[in-house]
């Protein structure tokens, strides 16, 4: 069974896409219920959520989907302005925005209807206007469409935007990335601490920009997968999904089969679909010094394992964490006494938690004596410990990272490696921890 870390992964990797479906493709329109299991989420004021480059406006466009899908263009090109915004010719408007969408042109102005389930989102511009009105709210623009060459050309950032598309700048490939709208939200959460298939709720979100207001969500659960069916079943094919399974760092688990069977639905009905994951649970910042992401991931598996911040502990204190794609999530924290000696805690996370969260399958205690004591603490000045970088270029897919965090007369080192080797002083740390773990826990 794929473990959570190997999600973990899957979503960094997916991450400014997610978050552009996940954040900026709900639509603010208010809409029928179609369903008891329908959550009319607040509109509230919507903020544009996409990323532009203004050194690119001498760029020539090239335009990328999600993958598998290339624009190309014949006769007028869209083009990059001055400020670095894609200029879009309307005459290509059908090539990216399909299905439940529709425009009229009237002389300089540009009105641009989504319809999804009754739930309608309109967004009009005008050229020579820096005005956008989304359902009537007014955003101010920072560039204007244009009328040139018998067609309007309109800002793709700001339109595709507002009728939530995914629309960024990849700085990387060069090139501006465009992604569906998502039609519907699905969510998946268990009631049930235990885990218990009866406790599994589901319910989605047609409207409202914050999808991500959970506690309104989960106000209207559907204890089917029926109801959810009947919506979707409502669907033009092609319709955009993203499925997104609620957890908590400890129990309430939503097993693969039950979210797999959601995706298969969802794949035979011949709609589109992604996934990720939600942690519903506030994760104190257990690590810090890494990146945003890192500090909050590590942080949520130290928190299912019990585990709180050491950085600002008045102690002499080494925590070794083991995290890996398939297997079991360890951590081992050392804490030397006055006497010179040490208390070791070792914790092993039950692994099988299905998708997302965790908790403990084993915990236990041992000693270091003073002569082993020295013996680490010596092995951490010979390889420099508190010297060496936090991060290094070493990255990979898979296998499994190795953290180790010290604090010490107040100063506080992290060191994070995947897959530490030699001569890398990390590979001897860890080495270290396999022997300890095998002399003083072995089964």
């Amino acid at each position: 069974m794929l473990q959570k870390n190997l999600i973990r992964w899957t979503c960094f990797l997916v991450l400014a896409s997610m978050f552009c479906c996940f954040a900026a493709c709900a639509d603010a329109g208010a809409g029928k219920p179609v369903s008891s299991a329908i959550t009319a989420l607040p509109g509230g004021d919507y903020v544009p959520g996409f990323y532009y480059s203004p050194d690119r406006a001498n760029k020539q466009v090239r335009i990328e989907g999600d993958g598998s899908t290339s624009y190309r263009f014949e006769g007028l090109q869209p083009y990059f302005d001055e400020n670095g915004f894609t200029m879009l010719p309307m005459v290509h408007f059908e090539v990216f925005f399909s299905g439940q969408v529709s425009y009229e042109m009237d002389g300089g102005r540009v009105t641009i209807t989504k319809n999804v389930l009754d739930v309608i989102t309109v967004v009009s511009v005008t050229a020579g206007s820096n005005i956008l009105l989304r359902n009537g709210q007014e955003i101010v623009m920072d560039t204007m469409p244009v009328q040139k060459d018998e067609t309007i050309y309109i800002p793709l950032e700001y339109v595709g935007d507002a009728l939530g598309y995914g629309v960024y700048w990849n700085e990387r490939q060069e090139c501006v990335k465009f992604y569906p709208y998502t039609s519907v939200f699905v969510f998946i959460w268990n009631e049930s601490e235990d885990s218990l298939d009866g406790g599994l709720r589901y319910a989605y979100t047609i409207s409202g920009n914050k999808p991500a207001d959970m506690a309104l969500v989960m106000a209207n659960p559907a204890a089917s997968f029926r109801e959810v069916c009947a919506v979707l079943k409502k669907l033009s094919k092609g319709a955009y999904i993203l499925t997104t399974t609620l957890y908590r760092a400890k129990g309430h688990h939503v097993s693969y089969d039950a979210l797999y069977r959601v995706l298969d639905y969802i794949s035979d009905a011949g709609l589109r679909s992604s996934w990720t994951v939600y942690c519903l649970d506030t994760i104190p910042p257990i690590i810090k010094d890494l990146r945003d992401f890192t500090n909050w991931w590590y942080s949520e598996e130290l928190f299912a394992l019990e585990e709180e911040a050491i950085y600002d502990v008045d102690k002499q204190i080494y925590r070794f964490s083991y995290f890996p794609a398939f297997t079991n999530q360890m951590v081992m924290r050392i804490e030397v006494c006055d006497d010179g000696t040490a208390d070791i805690y070792y914790k092993v996370s039950d692994g099988e938690a299905g998708v997302s969260g965790g908790g403990i399958a084993r915990s236990e205690q041992a000693k270091l004596s003073a002569t082993e004591t020295a013996a680490l603490l010596a092995l951490l000045k010979e390889v420099d410990y508190w010297e060496l970088p936090v991060e290094t270029d070493h990255l990979g897919c898979d296998g499994y990272m190795f953290v180790i965090e010290g604090v010490k007369d107040g100063v506080y080192h992290i060191v994070n490696r995947w897959v530490p080797e030699e001569p890398e002083p990390v590979h001897r740390l860890e080495a270290y921890f396999w022997v300890l773990i095998k002399e003083k826990f072995a089964e």
